[in-house]
Order: C-alpha cells, then sequence, then structure tokens
C-alpha cells in the first residue's frame, strides 16, 4: 500500500512540477520572448519525463488484473518515457560538456585566445565517461524492471558505486587539465601531471600539417597538427575539440586563418594538401577560408 500511495503522490507533483516550465514556455512564445527557449524547453522535457516515469509506476500498480488495453498503453507509456529519458541524457551529457569548458576557460584561458580546446585523445575521456554513465543506467533500469516484474517494488535503490565515481573522478581531471590554450603570442599547453603549463613561441613550431581527412567516416573533417621542436605534437583541428573566442563567433574558421598566419610568419615548414576537400559539407566562404590556410606557404 505505501508503493501505491507514494506512487500516487509522486504523479501528482511531477504534473505540478511539469505545469511550471510548460506555463513558461507557452508565456514566452505568446510574448515572443525567445532569449531563454532553450533553457525554457530543456526544463519542459524534464519535467514531462519525470511525469512520465511516475504515470509508468502508476500504470503498473493500477494494471493488476493485466487487462489487455490498459498492459498496452502502460508499455506505450514506458517506450515513450525511456525515449525521453534518453533525450534527458544527452542534454545531460552536453551541459557536462559545457560546463568543463566554462571551468576551462576560468582556469586556462585568462588572457586573450584565440581557440582553446581539449588535447587528444584525452578528448575522447568524454565519450568513455558517458559510456560508463549510461551503462550504470542501463543496469538500474533493468532492475527495476526485474523488480517490477516480480512484484518486489518499484523503487530500487540506486547504490552509490564507489567505484564508478573513483573511476569517474580522475578521467574529470585529466579532461579538464589536458588543455591547449593558442594566443596571439604563443602556445600554452597544459596537463594533468603539469598544471603550470608550458609556452611555446609561434618560432618553437617545426612543422605543419594541414589538410581534410580523405577517406573514411571522417572524411571531409580539417585538421591541422603542428610539431613543436622539442617533438611534442599538437592536434589544433580534428580530432580535438576546440572552443573559439567570440570574436570569431560570427567569423567561423577564421580564427585558424589568424592562427596559420601566426605560425607560417616563423617560417615554419608545412606538408598540406586539398585532397578530400570535395567533401566538406559547408558553405563556399567557409570552405575558401580553410583552402588559403592549406595554400598559404
Amino acid at each position: 500500500m505505501k508503493d501505491v500511495k507514494y506512487i500516487k503522490y509522486g504523479l501528482f507533483s511531477s504534473i505540478l512540477i511539469a505545469l511550471g516550465p510548460i506555463l513558461w514556455l507557452f508565456m514566452n512564445i505568446y510574448h515572443k520572448n525567445y532569449e531563454s527557449i532553450v533553457l525554457n524547453i530543456i526544463f519542459v522535457i524534464i519535467g514531462i519525463t519525470l511525469v512520465f516515469y511516475n504515470l509508468r509506476n502508476y500504470s503498473k500498480i493500477y494494471n493488476k488484473k493485466r487487462n489487455i488495453a490498459l498492459d498496452l498503453l502502460s508499455h506505450i507509456i514506458s517506450f515513450i518515457y525511456y525515449i525521453l529519458l534518453l533525450v534527458v541524457m544527452v542534454i545531460a551529457f552536453i551541459g557536462f560538456y559545457i560546463g568543463i569548458n566554462l571551468i576551462q576557460e576560468k582556469l586556462f584561458a585568462k588572457r586573450e585566445y584565440l581557440i582553446y580546446l581539449i588535447k587528444s585523445p584525452y578528448s575522447y575521456l568524454l565519450f568513455v565517461i558517458l559510456t560508463i554513465v549510461a551503462s550504470r543506467m542501463g543496469m538500474f533500469l533493468y532492475r527495476e524492471e526485474k523488480l517490477s516484474s516480480m512484484n518486489k517494488g518499484l523503487f530500487p535503490r540506486l547504490k552509490i558505486d564507489k567505484v564508478l565515481i573513483l573511476t569517474i573522478i580522475p578521467l574529470i581531471y585529466i579532461i579538464i587539465t589536458s588543455v591547449v590554450v593558442v594566443t596571439e603570442d604563443g602556445i600554452y599547453d597544459y596537463s594533468f601531471y603539469n598544471l603550470k603549463g608550458n609556452k611555446y613561441s609561434y618560432s618553437d613550431v617545426e612543422y605543419v600539417n594541414t589538410g581534410f581527412v580523405d577517406s573514411g567516416r571522417n572524411k571531409g573533417e580539417f585538421f591541422y597538427n603542428i610539431e613543436l621542436k622539442n617533438g611534442i605534437k599538437l592536434e589544433l583541428a580534428h580530432p580535438s575539440m576546440a572552443q573559439p573566442s567570440e570574436k570569431y563567433d560570427y567569423d567561423s574558421w577564421q580564427e585558424y586563418v589568424d592562427i596559420d598566419k601566426y605560425v607560417m610568419n616563423s617560417g615554419v615548414k608545412k606538408d598540406s594538401s586539398e585532397k578530400g576537400s570535395n567533401y566538406v559539407q559547408m558553405d563556399k566562404m567557409y570552405i575558401d577560408k580553410l583552402l588559403n590556410v592549406v595554400r598559404n606557404k
């Protein structure tokens, strides 16, 4: 009886919670206020997901006699809930990525910068974390469904996995601290074992390799790799996740034109090719900028 009582309260509360963002959304649309519309929609999705979670649990308790129509409705509600849950997880991952970038900007990109980015291959750790969390959530939902089908309650406890936390925290630390900041006066290279970082002038760059990926699933992607005189290699574009300065908000890809200008003014050797540029899926004005980088020798 406690489960039924809690589910009813949960359903009623979730409906009230979801009504706030929904009314906020309608008011914003009515008044043509679109400044915070994205955040508004995110709250609506989260609220509706919460409603469907409680509605799903309520339908399982209410349908004790296994009515076919109610059983079908329960499956439809569960399907919609899982779709919404997937959307919420994607939103959470995007929020996590934005949070990482904000922390990096505050800690490492204090001076005027052209771009800053998570170094490769450490940028791939973001997807490792996503995989770990998604797997853990999948295991929890599977256990919930199993307990529900065995009539052992609808509220399994999501136990704190110490091993999971101890795994994710170091990964987040590595991601946050593995940063390259490119400025007008040089390149700053930070790492999880060197938080003070090393500064390199453009005269410290020995070799540049730039062009477009011409095969595989990433064909058409632009890359810009440099090698320093001490042997360190840095990938400033593809597959690194670069965050350009605000001055490039309305001038996409111009940051690489500027970076290449600073690098090549130091008399650096460049290996470049236009091969694969025909696969680029962008407007011609942006393709021309990247081709200017490739042709600048």
